[in-house]
């Protein structure tokens, strides 16, 4: 990102030193100017970067998840069946009957 400096700091400059002493100058600062200004926005960008990986879920942190709502969902899934099974006769009467223990 080029930066230019407006014709009136050169024109300052150039009354109390030489024409291409001024031009030297002018030429350092706009150089170091870009180089500050490049460094800033790649630092402003890292920070921005990883301050976004600290605040969003990864797919790593995601996939975990889903696995603890997955076996969640499972032991609900069983506890609900055996409540059900347990709570009514006749799908107590017809586990007995699949185990072989009632005819």
């Amino acid at each position: 990102m080029a930066v230019t400096l407006p014709i009136e700091v050169y024109e300052a400059l150039e009354k109390t030193m030489e024409h291409d002493d001024a031009k030297r100058v002018i030429k350092a600062f706009e150089t170091t100017i870009s180089d500050l200004t490049e460094y800033k926005w790649k630092t402003s960008k890292d920070e921005l970067l990883t301050e976004m990986e600290k605040r969003f879920a990864t797919k790593a942190d995601l996939a975990l998840l889903e696995l603890k709502l997955e076996s969640k969902m499972r032991l609900y899934f069983l506890i609900l069946v055996f409540v059900i099974i347990l709570t009514n006769s006749k799908a107590l009467d017809l586990l007995y009957k699949f185990l072989g223990f009632m005819k």
